[in-house]
């Protein structure tokens, strides 16, 4: 028989995120360290899988320091060509990936894709001229096409509704972490002296050898479900299954509705919505991909513009992990997208209107921590505005897609003939910064507007419970989050 107490403790455990008040029983510390747990061996593993995927996507900016450009006969805009060739495969096969992941299971999928991206990173080792990079980044869009969405499905299969966002924030915090070790990393590579490889092809084999060998590791150590894992005890198992179990009863788990998909598909507060972490990406794409190539003209060796590419990277992540508290401390998601947009606005200005080397490095530093802080209450404000899973569905689909697209066009606006001031990347961040405020004014006044219509009572009474559920965001009870 189901011991009643033991339900009552998952039940405000799932609803409360382990803050419990007074007195904790043995079941409660049994609970919290079962999640501790959780975090410290499932989510880890994840978490170091994306930081990998961060510094795997960045080492091309940081080969270019390192030669890459002279030795493989790049002009002109050929390294921007090669820099945004995986973002057409990347948009194309995440739709392919995400069905063969609910097919074949995220832990086998997401070990899979890890293994085959870190071949495809130390063959650039051996690609000699633009076609050879084309074709690998091709292939490597498709292959992490699947990794960040498999990521995601485990973390919600891990943690109940009310602890899934703080997950998915400490998730999306490993970009920043692959900037912040992926520059001084890749400095200690350039200093190998075996000939068998110049310094930036051995930037691509060897962290590309490290990915491949923990997409094993991955397979051993994820599992779909908690109770599965061998990492966790049978009791830690038990408790975190019956507060799953718990959790779904009082979410009320539902199919995506196919006919009412394409209706949520045509409200224009997703898409004003989504193009905040568009803009976004334009700053942790130059972060990520350009910013040592900037410290670099500005008069720095190879090696110290890889190892400087830390600074922005903390900076980053630092704004990412904060990004999640914004619409508490400043009241809204509205005034949060306002503040990261007056980082990027600064940043951006500041790099457009100086040449002093230590302005610029600063506001690389500010830039960081605007553009991924959009990562956190972008997403986050577009998923706090989801009724219900066929909402949820085309919202994050969009958002990802848009995100993609961001860093698609930010590929192309750090051009070799810009060097040594870049004025028109700069721009464009500073573009990107003032179109937060455009995007996120529309999509305040869109709510604002629908929450007020919303005060006229409207009679659902005659609507069966089914047509009541699949209404989500149209019931007159639902409030839009500003």
């Amino acid at each position: 028989m189901r011991d009643k107490h033991s339900d009552d403790i998952v039940s405000n455990v799932a609803s409360k995120e382990l803050i419990l008040p007074g007195d904790s029983t043995d079941t409660d510390r049994e609970l919290q360290r079962a999640f501790r747990k959780l975090d410290a061996t499932l989510l880890a593993v994840i978490i170091l899988s994306n930081v990998l995927n961060s510094i795997d996507r960045a080492n091309l900016g940081l080969s270019k320091v390192a030669g890459l450009e002279d030795d493989t006969g790049m002009v002109g805009g050929d390294f921007n060509v090669v820099v945004s060739a995986m973002y057409p495969t990347y948009l194309l096969f995440m739709l392919p990936s995400n069905l063969i992941l609910r097919k074949v299971g995220a832990r086998f999928w997401l070990s899979f894709i890890t293994v085959i991206w870190g071949i495809i990173n130390m063959s650039m080792a051996f690609a000699k001229n633009k076609t050879n990079f084309i074709i690998c980044r091709l292939f490597l869009g498709a292959a992490e096409s699947g990794a960040t969405p498999g990521a995601l499905m485990l973390i919600t299969l891990w943690y109940p509704r009310k602890m899934v966002t703080s997950r998915i924030s400490m998730f999306y915090s490993s970009f920043a972490i692959g900037a912040i070790i992926g520059g001084p990393i890749s400095s200690g590579i350039m200093k190998i002296t075996n000939p068998r490889f110049t310094s930036w092809e051995w930037i691509f084999f060897i962290e590309g050898l490290v990915t491949a060998g923990f997409g094993g590791i991955m397979l051993l150590l994820l599992a779909d479900y908690p109770d599965k894992s061998w990492l966790l005890k049978k009791g830690e198992k038990e408790l975190l299954k019956k507060c799953m179990e718990q959790d779904q009863v009082e979410g009320g788990h539902r199919a995506v509705n196919k006919k009412r998909l394409w209706y949520h598909a045509r409200d224009p507060l997703i898409y004003t919505q989504a193009l905040i972490p568009f803009c976004g990406n334009f700053g942790t794409t130059t972060i990520m991909t350009f910013s040592a190539i900037i410290v670099k003209n500005l008069g720095y060796s190879a090696s110290a513009s890889l190892a400087m590419q830390a600074a922005p990277g903390l900076c980053g992540f630092i704004g990412i992990l904060v990004s999640q508290h914004y619409p508490k401390w400043f009241g809204s998601y509205y005034a949060g997208c306002l503040f990261v947009s007056a980082w990027i606005i600064t940043a951006s200005t500041i790099l457009l209107a100086t040449v002093n080397n230590g302005a610029r490095i600063f506001a690389l530093c500010i830039l960081a921590f605007g553009s991924f802080g959009t990562g956190g209450v972008g997403p986050g404000w577009i998923m706090s505005n989801v009724g219900g899973p066929t909402r949820a569905a085309i919202s994050g689909a969009i958002s990802v897609i848009l995100g993609g697209l961001g860093a698609l066009c930010a590929s192309y606006i750090y051009r070799n003939q810009d060097a040594p001031r870049y004025m028109f990347g700069h721009g464009m961040n500073l573009f990107a910064g003032l179109f937060i405020i455009v995007v996120s004014t529309i999509s305040y006044v869109i709510i604002i507007r629908r929450n007020k219509m919303k005060e006229t009572n409207i009679n659902v009474s005659h609507s069966s419970h089914s047509e009541i559920l699949d209404m989500e965001n149209d019931h007159p009870d639902f409030r839009y989050m500003a």
